[in-house]
């Protein structure tokens, strides 16, 4: 994979472990949590069963789950980055 030529924290989301954002030298991005499920979601880990299709619906692009807790999107746009920062920030717990 490579290391990311820029790494963006993000806040809101996890108070435990907030996730971050690579971008990577290819122009990719791999948002990064420390857990997934999140830690404040331990009583319903379900409801992440498919965060890769709910983080591309908010960004509108494919989303690629890598492992469990890395995801990628191949080709972002300009506004990608503040797309992935509002649907964190605005996820419901």
């Amino acid at each position: 994979m490579g290391d990311p030529v820029e790494v963006i924290p993000l806040t809101g989301f996890d108070p435990l472990g907030e996730p971050q954002i690579r971008v990577m030298e290819d122009g990719s991005l791999v948002v990064v949590f420390n857990f997934m499920p999140p830690s404040w979601a331990e009583d319903d880990p379900d409801r992440f069963d498919d965060f890769d299709q709910q983080l591309g619906e908010a960004v509108g692009l494919p989303v690629e789950w890598e492992d469990r807790e890395s995801f990628r999107i191949a080709q972002p746009g300009k506004d990608t980055i503040e797309q992935v920062r509002q649907f964190l920030t605005a996820y419901k717990r």
